[in-house]
């Protein structure tokens, strides 16, 4: 072989193992942090995490027409025991579930006889449920995302809440509307994500 075919072999190994070591010597090194949790949120009610809410008492003859609404009743969902607050975990959202079958719609609560004593569940009238900041926002009672996010809190010991709006609402003629026990159990759970 000529000397400079050795030259020329002689400069490529020096290049090419001089750029592997120009690399290594270049490297660097990206730390991933991050956490991964246990949901742990529970909701805080009157009798552990169930809660009532007394809608009152209303004559049939308050529901003249379909959509006639009772008055407004507040209640408040409180979630305590809570991951923090992070990037990637800044809310936890509710879901609900309740029975529909007898209203025909998904933001309109069957009644039943649950605790009332009465012979009969009503007829012809509803559980609707709103945000507290916007009454004509229906929630929806079928599993639905989307519809109540609550921030998560920056210290432990933070309680979060959420205020919601329930009242009567009727779905049938005055003629259909009978009484009885105006019950109803809605199921809500939190979601992570």
């Amino acid at each position: 072989m000529s000397i400079k075919k050795y030259a020329f072999l002689a400069a490529l190994i020096t290049a090419s193992t001089g750029s592997v070591y120009a690399a290594e010597m270049n490297a660097g090194t990206i730390h991933f942090t991050g956490l991964i949790i246990e949901p742990s949120c529970t909701i805080e009610g009157d009798n552990g995490t169930d809660q009532t809410v007394p809608l009152g008492t209303y004559p049939t003859t308050l529901f003249t027409t379909p959509g006639t609404e009772s008055e407004l009743i507040p209640f408040t969902i409180t979630l305590v025991d809570c991951p923090l607050k992070s990037d990637g975990l800044p809310s936890v959202q509710l879901t609900f579930n309740g029975p529909t079958a007898l209203t025909g719609s998904t933001t309109l609560m069957d009644v039943s006889q649950i605790t009332t004593s009465a012979g009969q569940a009503a007829t012809g009238v509803g559980i609707a449920i709103s945000p507290a900041d916007d009454d004509t926002a229906l929630i929806t009672m079928d599993g639905t995302e989307g519809q109540a996010y609550i921030d998560l809190p920056i210290r432990v010991e933070d309680k979060i809440s959420m205020n919601f709006n329930a009242r009567y609402k009727s779905f049938a003629d005055a003629a259909d509307i009978k009484p009885g026990a105006a019950d109803g159990d809605l199921t809500v759970n939190i979601l992570y994500r």
